[in-house]
This record gives C-alpha cells, sequence and structure tokens, in this order.
C-alpha cells in the first residue's frame, strides 16, 4: 500500500528488484497453469511518484512478457505502491474464456455508500489477504510429516522459479529479449 511505502523504499536497497521481490510467486503460477516452461522474457519498469526507487536501482512499476516453450504467453504486472490498499490478481484469458481471480482485494463483503461514492475497503497488506492460504500452507507441512509424504512443490519449482526470476531482472535491467 501507498501508505506503507516508505519500508518499501528502505527494503528496495537491499532486496532482490522488483521481480524477485514482488512477481516469484506470479512466475510459479504462470508455470504452474500453462503447464509449461517460458523460454524468453522482456521487461521494462519505471518510476514516477518515488524517485528514491531508481536512485538504489530498483522501480517503483514494472512489466514483463514471457514466451512459453509450448506458444502460451505470460505477462506480470508489479508495482510497490497502491494509492487503495494491497492488490493482487490473475487473470487467465483461454481459448474457450477467461477467469479474474480477486480483480478487487476486498477486505470484507460490506459496501460504503458515502460522499464518496460506492466504497469497498480493500485488505491493508498480505498477512492479512492470504492468511488462509498459510494455514493450508502449514496444514499441509504438518500433513506431509504425519502421513510421512513429500509436498507437492518442489525444490526444483523454487530454483527453477528464482533463475525465471533473475532472467527477468537481467531482462529488466539490460532492455533486451533474455533466452531462459
Amino acid at each position: 500500500p501507498e501508505a506503507l511505502v516508505e519500508g518499501s523504499i528502505k527494503f528496495a536497497a537491499t532486496s532482490g528488484g522488483i521481480f524477485i521481490d514482488m512477481a516469484i510467486h506470479d512466475i510459479d503460477l504462470m508455470r504452474w497453469f500453462l503447464e509449461d516452461e517460458p523460454t524468453e522474457v522482456y521487461a521494462l519498469g519505471a518510476t514516477f511518484k518515488h524517485p528514491e526507487f531508481q536512485a538504489v536501482g530498483d522501480d517503483e512499476t514494472a512489466v514483463a512478457t514471457y514466451k512459453f516453450k509450448n506458444g502460451g504467453i505470460g505477462v506480470i504486472h508489479v508495482g510497490r505502491t497502491a494509492p487503495h490498499g494491497y492488490h493482487v490478481e490473475t487473470e487467465i484469458i483461454g481459448t474457450e474464456g477467461s477467469i479474474r481471480i480477486s480483480p478487487v482485494p476486498e477486505k470484507n463483503l460490506a459496501m460504503l455508500y458515502n460522499s464518496n461514492g460506492v466504497v469497498t475497503e480493500c485488505v491493508e497488506g498480505f498477512p492479512e489477504r492470504f492468511a488462509a492460504a498459510y494455514l493450508a500452507e502449514m496444514q499441509e507441512f504438518i500433513d506431509c510429516i504425519c502421513e510421512n509424504r513429500k509436498p507437492g512443490v518442489t525444490v526444483y519449482d523454487g530454483t527453477k522459479s528464482t533463475a525465471i526470476g533473475f532472467g527477468t531482472t537481467e531482462a529488466w535491467k539490460s532492455g533486451k529479449v533474455v533466452e531462459l
């Protein structure tokens, strides 16, 4: 959220860069949804309001486009600030239809009607937004131990997505298409 931008600015100086910080899970999701691996990436970034990001070699907002082996295309748009709160969404566009997941990161199901119009409160941060997911993740960990089984997500998934994240960072910094 824009209200917490000072923390993002402080973190940016020692972080992995906007794509490692903000897009690693999106890279995981693209690979999972497309059941494939990207072969190349092109990325751009920009800063409009907080030059402190560029002062440490980072950006406020960035976009990356991926080409996949099977012909699929993935696009990630990330930003370090959102004036309305914490915002994460996914859109999948297919040949038979589309699905949009969490277009408004609603805090609850209440809508406020006041002098600002019709307002839906947004979640304030990722702990609030993903509380149920974190519980499910911990339960899966416990279940794997109790049932003596390995989780569906492997070390390969984490290392592959991280390598793609570093390739995306290279494309962003170089302004060139990078083969993955």
